[in-house]
């Protein structure tokens, strides 16, 4: 029964965090989804993927700077920009609001604001200009392995902080349960363990950045508002991500 809830809350987080239709494959209740936490990073293993996937296949035809953008378009349309949309969220509730209500209500406001306009322009132009600053040969694995390590570090929102609506508020009308004993420890395993085996062991240095940027994102986020949201998870997660392109590009310059 353990295993059977397990694989459910699998194809419940590849619903929710793609546009896969998994649910197609078992009969899934609220609870599945209430778990798709745990299998976030394992998600990662698909859209950093198919954004590595994208790319190397792109880089062999057109220039690099076409080949990430592809990258980019090719992850938008599997995630349906689910986290994304937070971001946008996030950067107009928490530019916009000044009380813990505001920030939720402006969030929850399907209108895109200045402020989260300014935020995806500037986004995305330092993540492509980043990502154009690496080696050519290691784009691949460096977009693979920051997308798990982010979606680890954005996840444990759900570990250390509550839920700042109720499940009646909740734009999905799911509030995320912490991370079940096997999931947490293979998000773990994951986390440390790709980039360690696909960059270098020393390159792990440049995850200690990307860490601290999401935990003090937390501890932002609790302050302003007492806890997370689903918007908060999508935009801790893109720009802990982010935060790791930056980390790899100085520890690169800094010791070659």
């Amino acid at each position: 029964m353990a295993l059977v809830s397990l694989w459910h809350s699998f194809l419940a987080a590849s619903s929710m965090f793609t546009c896969l239709p998994a649910w197609r494959l078992a009969n899934l209740t609220k609870e599945d989804y209430e778990h798709t936490i745990d299998w976030w990073p394992v998600i990662g293993l698909i859209t950093g993927g198919v954004m590595a996937g994208v790319f190397l296949a792109s880089s062999y035809i057109y220039s690099s700077l076409i080949a990430l953008l592809l990258a980019i378009v090719a992850r938008l349309l599997l995630t349906g920009a689910f986290h994304e949309d937070g971001l946008g969220d996030f950067f107009d509730g928490f530019g916009g609001g000044q009380s813990r209500e505001q920030v939720l209500s402006i969030m929850k406001d399907s209108h895109v604001g200045s402020y989260a306009v300014i935020g995806y322009v500037l986004y995305y132009l330092l993540f492509v200009s980043v990502c154009l600053s690496l080696p050519v040969h290691i784009i691949p694995v460096v977009l693979l392995s920051s997308d798990v390590f982010a979606k680890f570090v954005s996840s444990l929102q759900v570990q250390f902080l509550p839920y700042a609506r109720t499940s009646e508020t909740s734009k999905t009308g799911v509030v995320y349960k912490p991370s079940r004993l096997i999931p947490l420890v293979l998000s773990v395993v994951l986390a440390i363990g790709l980039p360690a085996l696909l960059l270098s062991p020393y390159m792990l240095t440049a995850f200690i950045l990307p860490l601290l940027v999401g935990v003090a994102l937390m501890g932002y986020i609790r302050r302003r508002i007492g806890g997370y949201t689903g918007d908060c998870c999508g935009a801790i997660f893109l720009l802990t991500e982010l935060t790791c392109l930056l980390s790899i590009v100085s520890v690169i310059r800094i010791y070659g």
